[in-house]
């Protein structure tokens, strides 16, 4: 899950401070037993003055980075995106809003709460080889998927969905099969529902 936090300096700084200390640690805050241990999210809900046994923290951050105007951070969890340690965050510094875009085929979301684009302007993903492409618009993500098929599809969630399974029925025995996933947009009211 990607995360961008905006608000006051001073608590985009009080927050990045907090976690570039923590990931520098030699031993972890909490003793943990994941891949990194210095950056798994208990130790931030603990830092933030709250229990991780009580905050769903499965488990770390990596790309911390601090520009003018937000705070940026990527998290990698199982099972699901760690929306209570975001909603502690917000507690602990009540100036900063948070937007994000998570997903995972474990538990099947592609979700974002950026409905104006903000900083996470993508709603399509187009998964055929070689790679995974993000697109803005349905038309865009019906184009790619057009050029890649041979065949024109027309600009709308149904259609690029057909053409998609269309063509992995054509291509059974295809190593990478077509995947198109739709992100869709949600309020910050209904992750904590």
């Amino acid at each position: 899950m990607s995360v961008c936090f905006e608000g006051e300096q001073r608590e985009l700084k009080s927050l990045y401070g907090k976690m570039k200390r923590l990931q520098e640690r030699k031993k972890p805050l909490v003793e943990n037993s994941f891949y990194y241990p210095t950056r798994w999210l208990g130790n931030l809900v603990t830092r933030l003055g709250a229990d991780w046994h009580d905050v769903y923290c499965r488990g770390t951050w990596s790309y911390l980075e601090l520009k003018k105007s937000h705070l940026y951070f990527f998290t990698e969890t199982a099972w699901q995106p760690p929306f209570a340690l975001l909603k502690l965050i917000q507690k602990v510094y009540p100036s900063l809003t948070f937007y994000f875009s998570a997903e995972g085929d474990d538990w099947d979301a592609y979700l974002t709460n950026d409905a104006e684009g903000k900083y996470y302007s993508n709603r399509y993903i187009v998964d055929c080889e070689p790679d995974i492409e993000y697109f803005d618009t349905i038309e865009e993500a019906c184009n790619h998927l057009s050029a890649y098929i041979g065949k024109p599809v027309a600009a709308s969630w149904e259609t690029l969905n057909e053409a998609a399974n269309e063509w992995n029925e054509e291509h059974p025995d295809s190593d990478w099969p077509i995947n198109v996933k739709q992100i869709e947009v949600i309020s910050n009211d209904e992750l904590w529902e």
